[in-house]
């Protein structure tokens, strides 16, 4: 049934993922001047020049996971027939997020040393976003392997 506590642990799961495509994850400075700020999809470079800010699409693969995880979870909301293939669809969005903070620390540490000067980096309130919809992911497998113990103890009886 899709009125389960499973459908709102995923669907809080995929509203919280894409909120955090769509929000700032972290500025780098160097010397206390902000230089580059980093989004999902790209990083935004700060010039000094008159043309203002330019986009670099550097760090759109981490805006796929997310939206991949996003869909698989969006996806495993209507999969309530089927319980087994609901619960790998949560473990697989769920390792694609452990996957995005992957990326997310890579991204952090390499674009930190561009140009031969290392800049430091702040994280955003944002990157907390994609932990809390793994945590509502595990939740909601959780959830649905009760149910499935459920009906199977129910089967057994009959």
């Amino acid at each position: 049934m899709i009125q389960r506590i499973q459908t709102i642990y995923l669907l809080v799961a995929v509203v919280l993922s894409v909120i955090c495509m769509f929000m700032p994850l972290g500025e780098f400075s160097v010397d206390g001047l902000a230089v580059a700020r980093e989004y999902n999809l790209w990083l935004l470079n700060m010039d000094d020049n008159a043309s203002g800010h330019h986009f670099t699409f550097v760090t759109s693969p981490m805006f796929a996971v997310l939206l991949l995880s996003s869909a698989l979870a969006c996806y495993a909301i209507f999969a309530f027939r089927n319980r087994m293939a609901q619960a790998r669809f949560c473990q697989f969005s769920a390792l694609l997020i452990v996957g995005w903070y992957i990326l997310y620390a890579v991204y952090g540490h390499i674009l930190g040393e561009t140009d031969g000067r290392t800049s430091d980096f702040a994280p955003s309130w944002a990157a907390v976003l994609p932990a809390m919809s793994l945590v509502f992911l595990l939740l909601a497998r959780r959830a649905i392997m009760a149910d499935e113990r459920l009906v199977r103890a129910a089967d057994r009886i009959r």
